[in-house]
C-alpha cells in the first residue's frame, strides 16, 4: 500500500497560496530596541515565511503589502 502524497508547490503556485500576513513586534534582547518581523502562512497552513527583524515600522508594513499581493493573501495587523 503506498501513501498518497500532497502534491507539490511550484514557484508559479506562489501566487496562489492565499493565506495572512501579519506583522509582529519584537525587543533585542541585548540592546532593548524594538524591531518587526513579517510573517505568512498559506490558507493550508503548510508554506509558512518569517521575516529577520525589520527595524523600521514603515519598512515591515510596505514588506507586508508586498508580500502578500504576491502570495494573494491578507495583511493581518
Amino acid at each position: 500500500m503506498t501513501a498518497r502524497r500532497a502534491p507539490r508547490i511550484f514557484a508559479s503556485d506562489v501566487r496562489r497560496l492565499g493565506g495572512s500576513v501579519t506583522i509582529s513586534a519584537g525587543r533585542d534582547r541585548v540592546e532593548g530596541s524594538i524591531y518587526f518581523t513579517v510573517r505568512h502562512v498559506s490558507r493550508g497552513g503548510d508554506v509558512a515565511f518569517e521575516s529577520r527583524p525589520i527595524a523600521d515600522e514603515d519598512q515591515a508594513f510596505r514588506a507586508a503589502a508586498v508580500l502578500a499581493e504576491f502570495t494573494g493573501s491578507q495583511v493581518r495587523k
